[in-house]
Order: structure tokens, then sequence, then C-alpha cells
């Protein structure tokens, strides 16, 4: 009867404090000699489990194990001739088996960038007994003992990496090194993890374990990928390739593949990037699994292909088995079909996620509802999903969602038609994709400001660029259809909705002659297109200003008639937005004996000021329940501003990008001018005004601390004194000022 190891451990323990071998034995239901030999083998520290019997010597082994380190190329054909030149004879299954056990034949289909192999029971029971060794103490000797055991195994098992955390690095093998580095991936800083992952091949190179610097640099080139150094990327793929030789591993071969088609559209090399990705294509032939479906579909959006990644990424959920890899198909599927404009079966996908995982990938789950909630119309949503973008985003994310999170909000503006500050918010972030290097995203956005393409590219996200100039400057309805059914053959409708913001004139045109658009009926409908429905911006940080499309209102407020337009902006900020009628009268009117009247009083008020049909804000009743629902305008705030304006301004911060956090924070700051709610004193408008205030105060001391940190004492000052005066009894400001004035 086979015993498992960690049963012979525990019956070894309570031995250890009984010192009575027969009750031990006895428990256990084995003799007590059987007994003795576990104890005196785990003495003499030896494993509990016998090298099986028909294994070969160590030393043949590492010289088998060698050969392929040395000559990745080297066939099984070729190293039994070898070994038999040397007078080693074994079998093509021998060699085989050794390669694998040292995870140096085909990769694993799930995790192809790593050593993990799945473990003999040597390996497996190796493994148990250092887990064994590190739960009892962490000593020096204990590390040095478990490091050594861990040294020893020829590949290593991904469901022990926990292992790995707990032995200082000093104390590992090359191998054991990587395997540790290698879970570490996205959970460091990527610089740090590109020195040490660099650092490491060259390592793996110089001691020729060419097999081992291959995999190290399939790593490196993810982590370049991560900072966006396509050239290098490239440079070291070429590399990796020469050091490959004549190896052909397809699923070695698929990922360089793919790794230099997706650095060649970095730096719109597309000519090359289109005939690398047929490569990949034929390499699929031999990869009939899920993730090389995933893969590929991936490399399909590098090139713009929308339609066709879709497709793959389909395919790939049909056969995924896991719930980690359906849950992420879930979400990339949801975004190609927000590229191509089915925005309600975007959703659908979204939502069959699991609520972990949307947590977990909050960017691409918050980014894909934006695209989604746009084009649909709902301009509040979109903006609510870009802000909580922001205020998650992180460091190692932040490239990534940041053109997108811009683009959108330059959308929403352009569509609500506020076209100045759309332009001005793509002209401030247009030096940060430069510096990026992100060539794509930054010709597309120089589109966007310019209108006009400096150089024409193949790839279809920037070609359709070039279409839809050709079409505004021709007018010609050949040339408008020609954009729509471009955009349909590579699936980029929503992309195309998208882009077409920004050249109003174009839609406005068709509009007036009368022709079809080919826009979604509720795109339509939004200021830009139509302005029946009128946009207002009201700012209430200070006294209250009210612009309609654009234009000052000349307006005069009693303190309820403030109130109520300022919660009306706040909650009712498009069209079908509504308001419970109880909860306006419990915020304003809590004790009137008759305050449908008086809420009916200031209705009329508020559409006169606004310039506002009846209709457009009205009181409707849904059962026994009254709402005030907005029928047909949109409205945004300086405190919306203020919000999101905040947002961007934190993760620039956080992504280490201070000179463009600093010119955001300013502009958040800028949009307080006074107390608001100053003459109000119901219970809605006091709350608000202490909610306001505290938040100001408490981004400004955060503010003034940041720019101390950047040795800029001037801005902490300047906005120090702005909340004095708004907030005149703030001791913790006074405070800081004085020892800013001290310093």
């Amino acid at each position: 009867m086979k015993i498992e190891l960690t049963t012979k451990l525990k019956a070894i323990e309570e031995y250890q404090r009984e010192k009575n071998l027969k009750n031990v034995a006895t428990r256990y239901k084995i003799h007590y000699a059987t007994l003795s030999r576990w104890i005196k083998k785990f003495n003499e520290n030896k494993i509990l489990y016998p090298r099986p019997w028909n294994r070969i010597s160590p030393e043949i082994e590492k010289m088998v194990m060698l050969l392929k380190e040395n000559t990745p190329g080297i066939t099984l054909h070729q190293a039994k001739k070898s070994l038999m030149e040397k007078g080693i004879h074994i079998s093509i299954k021998g060699i085989y088996d050794i390669w694998n056990r040292y995870g140096l034949t085909r990769r694993l289909v799930d995790d192809p960038f790593s050593f993990f192999v799945q473990g003999t029971p040597e390996t497996k029971i190796c493994l148990e007994y250092v887990r064994y060794l590190l739960k009892k103490e962490l000593s020096n000797e204990v590390l040095k003992k478990a490091a050594g055991i861990l040294n020893s195994l020829p590949g290593f098992p991904s469901n022990y990496d926990y292992i790995l955390e707990q032995i200082p690095e000093d104390l590992l093998s090359l191998r054991r090194k990587f395997d540790k580095l290698y879970n570490q991936f996205l959970k460091i800083p990527t610089p740090e993890f590109y020195k040490k992952i660099h650092k490491l091949r060259l390592q793996f190179e110089k001691e020729n374990l060419y097999y081992s610097a291959i995999i190290a640099g399939l790593s490196e080139i993810l982590a370049l990928h991560w900072m966006r150094t396509p050239e290098k990327e490239i440079e070291l793929n070429h590399h990796l390739k020469r050091l490959k030789g004549r190896l052909r591993d397809p699923i070695l071969n698929f990922q360089l593949t793919f790794l230099e088609a997706t650095a060649r559209t970095e730096i719109m090399d597309t000519a090359i990037a289109k005939r690398l990705t047929q490569k990949a294509r034929r390499l699929l032939r031999s990869l009939p699994y899920a993730s090389f479906y995933e893969s590929y579909g991936d490399l399909a959006t590098f090139m713009g292909d929308y339609k066709t990644a879709l497709r793959y990424r389909l395919r790939a959920l049909e056969m995924a088995k896991e719930e980690e890899e359906k849950n992420r198909l879930y979400f990339k599927s949801a975004l190609c079909l927000t590229i191509d404009g089915k925005y309600r079966e975007a959703l659908k996908y979204l939502k069959l996620a699991k609520i972990d995982y949307k947590k977990k990938y909050y960017d691409s789950y918050n980014l894909t509802h934006t695209l989604a909630s746009f084009g649909l119309g709902k301009l509040e949503k979109a903006e609510f999903f870009i802000q909580k973008t922001l205020e998650k985003s992180e460091k190692e994310h932040f490239r990534n969602a940041i053109f997108t999170a811009i683009c959108c909000l330059a959308a929403i503006k352009m569509a609500l038609g506020n076209i100045v500050e759309s332009e001005q918010l793509l002209k401030e972030y247009l030096p940060l994709m430069k510096k990026f290097n992100i060539q794509r995203e930054t010709l597309i956005m120089q589109f966007l400001l310019e209108k006009k393409i400096k150089k024409l590219h193949t790839l279809p996200t920037v070609y359709i660029l070039h279409l839809i100039k050709q079409a505004k400057d021709s007018l010609k309805e050949r040339d408008y259809i020609k954009i729509f059914e471009f955009a349909a053959k590579y699936g980029l409708t929503g992309y195309l909705h998208r882009c077409l913001f920004f050249v109003p004139e174009l839609i406005l045109h068709r509009i007036a002659q009368g022709r079809n658009v080919l826009l979604p009926r509720c795109l339509l409908q939004l200021p830009i297109f139509n302005k029946n429905f009128p946009f207002y911006e009201l700012k209430f940080l200070g006294p209250t200003i009210i612009y309609r499309n654009q234009a000052y209102l000349k307006i005069q407020l009693n303190p309820q008639l403030n109130a109520l337009l300022i919660y009306i902006g706040l909650h009712l900020r498009e069209p079908n937005n509504s308001i419970d009628l109880d909860n306006i009268i419990q915020n304003f009117w809590p004790k009137s004996k008759n305050p449908i009247a008086r809420l009916y009083y200031l209705l009329v008020q508020c559409r006169a000021i606004l310039k506002l049909p009846t209709h457009f804000l009205s009181i409707e009743n849904v059962g026994s329940k009254k709402y005030l629902v907005n029928k047909g305008f949109y409205i945004w705030t300086d405190y919306n501003y203020f919000q999101i304006q905040l947002a961007q301004a934190k993760a620039l911060e956080r992504a280490g990008e201070w000179s463009f956090a600093r010119k955001e924070y300013l502009k958040a700051f800028q949009l307080f001018r006074s107390e608001p709610f100053k003459k109000n004193f119901d219970n809605w408008s006091v709350d608000m005004r202490f909610r306001i205030l505290s938040q100001f105060e408490t981004e400004a001391i955060n503010f003034a601390k940041s720019c101390l940190e950047h040795g800029n004492k001037n801005d902490a000052r300047k906005i120090l004194q702005k909340v004095l005066k708004i907030i005149p009894d703030s001791q913790e400001v006074k405070g800081l000022l004085d020892g800013l004035m001290v310093g």
C-alpha cells in the first residue's frame, strides 16, 4: 500500500512528541519497524521516496539535458547519435523523457512563457518535504537545505510557486531564479522585472544554456512590450531566433512570431506585420488550442482587424475549460463587439464574467462599458466609467488605458457641442502619447485634431481616417458609403461612430441634404447633431452661472430656485433620467403642507430660465409614484468637471507623470471661484456645501504636499491661500501655510 509523504511526516512528528514507537505505529496501522525506517531516513535527511530503478545516473541525465540546452535545435535522433558516439546508449523515448522532465520539450499550452512542468512523483515528494521543512521554521540552515533540494529538481510544477517565494534569491540556481521571477511579472514594477530578467538571460547565455536563454528572453520581450519599446523587442526577438537555430517547436515559433508582429504594428511597419500574421495563422494548424486561438485574436486587434479577432476569440471561448480563461474571453469578445458597434451584445458578454474578475481587471471592464455606453448615447454613464477607470488606474496599466479614456472624454465633449474644450483636451495629451512612443495612437489623435493624415498607412484603424477625410473633402455619396463598407469589413463600425463626432460637418451636411447618415438614432439625438436637444453648463462652485449651447444666460436666482436648479443639474444630466418626487420634497420641503405646489411653481421658473419647452422637464406618474423626468436636454456642472479633472490628475501622478498631473490639478482647483450655496440653508444645500468644501480642502492639502515633494513651494502656497479665501476657518490649511511661510 502506497503511503503519502504527508502521512509519513505526521507519524514522525507524533513520534518525536510521544517517543513511543509502537503506539504511533498502531494508530497509523503500520508495523513499528516501518515507522523506525522512516524515522531513520528522516534523521539522515534523505527524501522518503526511492529513485526509480530504471532511471539512468544523474551524471548521464545531466549530459543529455545539456545537449538540448547547448543546441536548442538538436533533434532526438541527432541527440541519440551524439550520445552513441560517446558510448552512451539511450532510447529516443529515454532522451525525450529527460528533456521533458527539465521542461526542454514542447511548451505548456496554457503557459508557454514558463519553464513549469507537470512534475514527476519524486518531484512532488521533494516539494512536499520542502513545504514541511519551511512550515517548521525559516532559519538560514533550513532555507539552505530547502534551496538545495529545489535546485536539484529538473523542473518545477506551477502549483508550488508559493514555496519559491519563501526562499532568498541568492540561494537559488539560475533555473529556480527564473521560476521565481516569472511569477512576479506584473506583480513588481515592470522596469525592475526587466532588469532582473535581462540579467538572468545574459547569465544563461554565458553558461551556454541557450534553451533557457530563449525562454527567459520571451519574458524579457513581454516586459519590453509593457514598457513600449518595440525597437528593442524586435532586436531581442531576432537574437532569440538565432539562438533557437533549427528548433521546430510550433509553440515557441508562434510566440516569437506573435511578439514580433505586435511590435511591428507599434512602429507602423505594417507590411512585415502582415507577413508575420499570415505565418502565425499557418502555425495555428499545429496548435488547435483555446489559448492560441485567443492569442491570434489578440494579434488581429493589433492589426486593426476586429472582425477576425472576434471570430477567433469566440472559437477560443467554445474550447475554453478554465473559469479564468472564459472570463478573460468574455471581456475580449465584448471589446470586439463594442469596436464593431454591437453595443448591447457587448454588454451581455460583460455580464457573463464573474464579479471578482470584473474587479481584478477593472480597466478592461470599465473601458468596454465606456465604449458601449457612448455607442448607446448614454454620455453620463460613459463619463462615469471613464472616471472609475482613472480613479483605479495603476502605473502598470496607465499607458494602456489613458488613450482610450482621453479620446472618449474628447468624444463626449464633441457630442455635447463643446468643440473647443474637446480639441484642447486632445492637445494637452498629445505630447504624452508622443512621450510614450505610441505611434498608432499618436497618429489617430493628430487626425482627430487636424483632420488630416500626414502619411498614408494600410493599418485599418488608421486607413479609415484617410477615408473619412476623403469623404469630408468630396462630400460624395460613394465616398461616404465606402467608409462604412470598410468599417464593416474589419469590424470597426463602433470605432467609426466615435471618429465621426470629430468631423461633425460631414454628418450635418448629409442631414441638411436629407441623406441617410447610417448612424444609430441615439447618436443623432446628441446636441452636436440635434440643436433641439440643448446642452447646458451649470457652474455653481461660486455664484451660479448658466450657459445654453455655449451662450451665456442672464439669470437672477433666489436661493430656493438656485438649489433646485443645481439639484436638477446633478441628477437629471441627460434625457430619460428621472428623480423620485418624494426625494425632492424630503430634501427641500420636508415640513411643508403643500410641497407639490411649491415644486410646480419653481419648475415653471426653471423652464423659463433654461428656455425649455414644458414637456422637456415634466412630472410623470409611474404606478403610485411621481417622477421628475428629463425628456430632452443635457446638463453638465463644474462639479462634474472637477471630479473628472481630479481623476485625471491623480492617475497621472500615480503613473509618475507629475508635470502633466500638476496642470490637471491646477485646472481642477481653478473651477472653485468662491463658496458654493452661500445663501442656501436647506438641508440638501448645507450637506452638499459641506461635502464639496471638505473634498476641496482635502485634495488641495494633498496637492500641496505633493508639490513640496517635487520642490514646488509656489504652487502649494497659491492653492492653500485660495482655500483659505473660500474656507477661512480651515486650521489644517493655516498650519500648513504657516509652515511654508517659515520655510
